[in-house]
C-alpha cells in the first residue's frame, strides 16, 4: 500500500506504492504511516484506512448505497463501533504488535513476551467479531451488505494467515465461508492483483540491482 491520489470529480484513483517513514509519506502523515489519500487539486489528504474508507463511502454514496451505512442510523453506530475494535483492538494490539516486534523486530527490537500476549489477544478479540458475524445472520459483518468493515477484517485475516494466527479460527465455517465470499469479489480479486503485480515489479527492480552491484 501507498498513496492513492483521487479525481475529485470523477473518483478515479491512482496507486503510487511508496514506503512507510519515506519523504513523500512524512509529508503527509506525520506518523510516516500507508495508505494515504490525497485528492487531485492537492488541497486534501487523509490517512488511516477506516477513516478513508469511511470518506469516501458518504462521499459517493450516490454509487454505493450500502458500503458505508447513513450517518445517524442504528446500523451506522454499529459500523463505527466495528471499526473502532478492529482498528483499535485486533491490529494496533495484536496484529502490528507482532509486525512491530517480531517481523521488524531488528529496528523495534524483539520482545517475544509482547508477541505472544498479541496473539493471545488477537485471538480473544476475533471472538467477538465471529459472534457479531454469527448474531446477524452474515452473510457479512453487519448483516445482508457488504461494507467498509468487512474491507478491514478481511484484511485483518488475510494478515493473521500469513503470519501462522489463523490456527483458532480456520476450523470455523462460519469465518471460512465468509473469507472465500469476500475474496470471490471482483474488487477484491482486482486488488489483489495489483499487490501482487506491485511485490513481482519490486522483486525484479532488487535483484536487477544486487546484479548490477556484483558487477562493480
Amino acid at each position: 500500500m501507498g498513496i492513492r491520489r483521487q479525481d475529485h470529480f470523477h473518483s478515479h484513483q491512482t496507486s503510487l506504492p511508496l514506503h512507510p517513514q519515506s519523504d513523500e509519506v512524512l509529508k503527509l502523515n506525520p506518523l510516516g504511516k500507508v495508505p494515504i489519500l490525497v485528492e487531485e487539486d492537492g488541497g486534501f489528504s487523509l490517512f488511516e484506512s477506516g477513516a478513508i474508507n469511511t470518506y469516501l463511502g458518504d462521499k459517493y454514496r450516490a454509487r454505493n448505497s450500502t458500503l458505508v451505512p447513513v450517518p445517524g442510523t442504528r446500523e451506522r453506530g454499529l459500523y463505527e463501533q466495528t471499526l473502532s475494535v478492529l482498528a483499535t483492538e485486533m491490529d494496533a494490539q495484536g496484529l502490528w504488535i507482532q509486525r512491530k516486534h517480531e517481523t521488524l523486530g531488528e529496528f523495534y527490537t524483539f520482545v517475544p513476551d509482547a508477541v505472544k500476549h498479541a496473539r493471545k489477544y488477537f485471538h480473544k478479540t476475533n471472538r467477538c467479531i465471529i459472534g457479531q458475524l454469527k448474531k446477524n445472520g452474515g452473510p457479512y459483518l453487519l448483516g445482508r451488505n457488504f461494507t467498509a468493515a468487512d474491507i478491514y477484517y478481511v484484511h485483518c485475516l488475510d494478515w493473521s494467515q500469513e503470519i501462522g494466527w489463523d490456527d483458532k479460527w480456520r476450523s470455523e465455517i462460519a469465518v471460512v465461508e465468509y473469507l472465500d465470499l469476500c475474496h470471490s469479489r471482483p474488487a477484491y480479486i482486482k486488488v489483489n492483483q495489483m499487490k501482487n503485480d506491485q511485490r513481482k515489479e519490486a522483486a525484479t527492480k532488487a535483484s536487477i540491482a544486487k546484479t548490477r552491484k556484483s558487477k562493480l
